[in-house]
């Protein structure tokens, strides 16, 4: 029933809009500003040093604008996306320009802020030039957000001591790219390795793991809990929502001992419930390419396995099968996104992946003794930084492969 409804989505048969669209007597392209809560932290979008751009999307609660009769302000209901220049986005990181501006915004999800600005219809979003911030709200629901948003900030803080390998630190456990070197994520694109920086399965694994290990493996609500903390803290990105629905589902139907629950049967089940609770995620890159590339490794990995047994050592069969199986599956996608497919991604997969993962685990002892034993900081710095230097001149090496459709 999955397949048959993606189907149906893509081929146009059944449209899919976005749930809680904009509602106001003020129209969005009369709009001069806005009072709304954001929904989601501001990622970095577009620009260089100078001009960088953040975009996220905002629940608008009131909206204000000029229209023939005079100036208006009244209710308004829905979510948009807005674009923030960095100046106010980066207000309070550290190393950044901006920070020593006196503003003191903290953007981040759950905060509410009146934004002066103008709609761009051309690019469907709503251009900020200046915020005011409303503050967090007074009910319970709200503690939370705040508590985020004030250890993202302390986070950043903790590792733009890292250097280079603190930005690298910051993208995989926050979903944060902002201090992410430039020349590492397009290494990382080209050489098809682009699923590795985006908070996915991989690194929901990862976690999963690490408390299973710290709870026990039979202490479930625990290790939900763990889980969920981190996807909480990092955002929910729709490959991060899709992994985390897999692993939400999979554990309850393990723990219940339902029958028949298997990974194609899960898969299939969070497509729809996916589909369902965020109906907006359709139509983007990191939706279509997460979901072909799990379809992939669960329907092909098997017999791509079976022949590739003979031809490669048998420890190497099982995981070049997978990456094999994802590429196969995410290429038709990738070419029709973005013109041109990475074959070097199904090696690269194999040989950089776990050192990521092992940089994603020393990156967790480094916070801790950070936190725990300051003096160890410049230890913990030089041993990131060469693991960081493997895996950039690793990425390097598999970007300088050919792609295929590249011009």
């Amino acid at each position: 029933m999955a397949a048959f409804l993606a189907a149906l989505i893509y081929c146009g048969a059944v449209p899919v809009r976005e749930s809680g669209s904009y509602g106001s007597l003020v129209p969005l392209p009369s709009v001069c500003s806005l009072e709304c809560r954001l929904c989601s932290s501001p990622a970095k979008s577009s620009g260089g040093r100078s001009g960088a751009m953040y975009s996220c999307r905002a629940e608008v609660y009131r909206a204000s604008g000029r229209l023939p009769g005079g100036s208006v302000s009244c209710d308004a209901h829905g979510s948009i996306p807005l674009s923030l220049p960095a100046a106010l986005v980066e207000s309070l990181y550290p190393g950044r320009l901006y920070s020593r501006a006196g503003s003191s915004l903290l953007l981040e999800s759950g905060a509410s802020f009146r934004f002066t600005g103008r709609w761009n219809d051309r690019k469907g979003i709503f251009e900020v030039q200046q915020a005011e911030d409303l503050g967090w709200g007074k009910g319970i629901l709200s503690v939370p957000f705040r508590i985020r948003a004030v250890a993202r900030l302390g986070f950043r803080r903790l590792v733009a001591s890292w250097g280079r390998a603190g930005g690298l630190v910051l993208a995989l456990l926050s979903g944060s790219r902002e201090y992410l070197d430039d020349g590492l994520s397009e290494s990382f694109r080209r050489a098809g390795l682009s699923h590795v920086l985006a908070l996915s399965g991989m690194h929901l694994s990862f976690f999963s793991a690490l408390f299973s290990r710290l709870t026990g493996r039979r202490r479930f609500l625990l290790r939900l809990l763990g889980v969920s903390c981190f996807v909480f803290f990092a955002g929910l990105s729709p490959s991060l929502f899709r992994a985390f629905l897999f692993v939400l589902l999979l554990s309850a139907c393990g723990s219940l001992h339902v029958p028949g629950a298997d990974g194609r049967t899960a898969m299939g089940a969070v497509f729809l419930l996916h589909v369902f609770l965020r109906p907006a995620d359709v139509q983007t890159p990191a939706f279509m390419l997460s979901y072909a590339a799990v379809a992939g490794i669960l329907f092909l990995s098997a017999p791509a396995e079976h022949y590739l047994a003979p031809c490669v050592p048998p420890a190497l069969a099982s995981p070049l099968a997978a990456s094999l199986s994802a590429f196969l599956a995410t290429a038709p996608v990738s070419f029709c996104l973005f013109g041109c497919v990475a074959p070097a991604g199904i090696v690269a997969s194999i040989v950089v992946s776990p050192l990521v993962g092992v940089f994603m685990a020393v990156s967790l002892v480094s916070v801790v003794a950070g936190l725990a034993v300051p003096s160890l900081v410049p230890l913990c710095t030089f041993v990131l930084n060469q693991l960081f230097f493997l895996i950039e001149h690793l990425a390097a090496f598999f970007a300088l492969f050919p792609r295929i459709g590249a011009g």
